[in-house]
């Protein structure tokens, strides 16, 4: 089997950040509706719309699940050869609670990522060399249009 075949179950999650500005929130209702025609199309057997926060604390204890969500990204991401950076981005800021100094990861506004199976096969936005890859970039793939969602150059093979 080639690395742009399905193997089975393909679920989108699109992440926004949980406060958006009026135009990133039509573009997310504009990405939600394209996940829908991918969905009634079969190129997509099932997606969800979630919300992130803008940053977290990386040792907050009420952040574990977004942090375990960015730790597999960033796995992903050294598997294939690319970078997160600058979508995702850790900054040492003040915390307004305490005043100390401390790690903050701060997300994107708008993250998409594919599972096929169970199994991360691909995170957008994310840079391969000096290219940059959107969300539009990895709704193109999933729709065949253009790059794989493993990150390779070959179109997606569409469903059965």
């Amino acid at each position: 089997m080639t690395p742009t075949e399905r193997t089975g179950d393909r679920r989108v999650v699109l992440s926004l950040r949980e406060t958006l500005p009026e135009p990133a929130a039509r573009q997310r209702d504009r990405l939600a509706d394209r996940l829908r025609e991918l969905e009634a199309a079969g190129q997509v057997d099932s997606f969800e719309v979630t919300t992130c926060p803008k940053r977290i604390r990386s040792e907050a204890p009420e952040a574990v699940a977004a942090r375990d969500r960015y730790l597999a990204f960033a796995q992903w991401a050294r598997d294939r050869g690319v970078r997160l950076r600058p979508f995702f981005a850790t900054r040492e800021c003040y915390a307004a609670d305490t005043g100390e100094l401390c790690d903050w990861l701060v997300f994107p506004a708008i993250t998409l990522a594919v599972y096929d199976e169970g199994d991360l096969v691909a995170v957008y936005p994310h840079a391969d060399g000096d290219e940059y890859r959107s969300v539009a970039d990895g709704l193109s793939a999933l729709a065949g249009d253009s790059r794989d969602p493993l990150g390779d150059r070959t179109p997606v093979v569409p469903a059965d």
